[in-house]
């Protein structure tokens, strides 16, 4: 049985050591990291405001709530993504001397990413409690939409890490699509203000529905659409299947392409 755990506790130990290394290269081992941490999702909230309340707000109930609501769970899986396609490389020292299940480098990744969530998270519930005022027993909902959101991440960081390491030119563009993918997601407009054909070309956009179950359970106070949560989590089951097939093919090679 001791043979069995050594292995996985080597592991657990190695990827707790990548998250909190992940963490001080994204300046956040730092007090003024940390505050940005915090700062960083109010910023874009006060300029989208600015720019879309006289448009929005009569339109959208409770639209300042709607905004840091959309944009944080945006800026976790925009941010997650993008850090995984470099983390081979801002590991390489690791991947050339040590041999090690390299599927950690990719979650350790997602889970620093997560640990800057959970400080964006804290700012957003101080932001709803002083909105709301109160708390009410289905906040505690969210909880599984980040756990979703964080299988979404993983499953297709799996495949942007190892097209990452092949083509280096996928972080430029993973970031336009990132860019556009922002207008692609309701986060500072409603679904009901576009046509049904737009309306199914933005369903397929698996934030779309993360972002409205966290609006459902934060705003309205009302359980989340599970069709739509069932989409999300079928699709990153096939994207992290497709993958964890990509990547173990692959990371044979990577040591080859540092």
């Amino acid at each position: 049985m001791k043979k069995k755990l050594k292995p996985l506790t080597r592991s657990w130990i190695m990827m707790s050591a990548l998250v909190n290394a992940d963490f001080k290269l994204r300046d956040q081992g730092t007090f003024l990291g940390f505050l940005w941490t915090l700062l960083h999702p109010l910023i874009y909230f006060i300029v989208l405001y600015n720019l879309f309340v006289k448009w929005m707000g009569p339109q959208i109930n409770n639209f300042a709530l709607y905004l840091i609501i959309g944009f944080v769970h945006w800026n976790f899986f925009s941010a997650a993504t993008t850090a995984s396609i470099t983390c081979v490389f801002r590991h390489e020292n690791y991947v050339k001397s040590i041999n090690f299940p390299k599927s950690i480098l990719v979650i350790s990744s997602a889970l620093s990413s997560l640990y800057i969530h959970l400080l964006e998270l804290v700012v957003l519930m101080v932001f709803w409690l002083l909105v709301k005022g109160s708390v009410t027993p289905k906040a505690v909902l969210i909880i599984p939409i980040v756990i979703l959101t964080l299988y979404l991440v993983i499953s297709l960081s799996f495949i942007l890490t190892t097209i990452g390491v092949y083509l280096l030119d996928i972080a430029r563009i993973w970031g336009i699509l990132m860019n556009v993918g922002l207008f692609l997601t309701p986060i500072f407009y409603s679904m009901d203000m576009l046509s049904p054909g737009r309306q199914k070309i933005i369903l397929l956009n698996p934030m779309t529905h993360i972002i409205k179950a966290s609006r459902d359970i934060l705003i309205d106070g009302q359980y989340p659409a599970m069709p739509g949560l069932i989409y999300v989590f079928a699709l990153s089951s096939v994207l992290l299947i497709t993958g964890i097939v990509i990547f173990r093919r692959s990371e044979g090679l990577f040591v080859e392409r540092l």
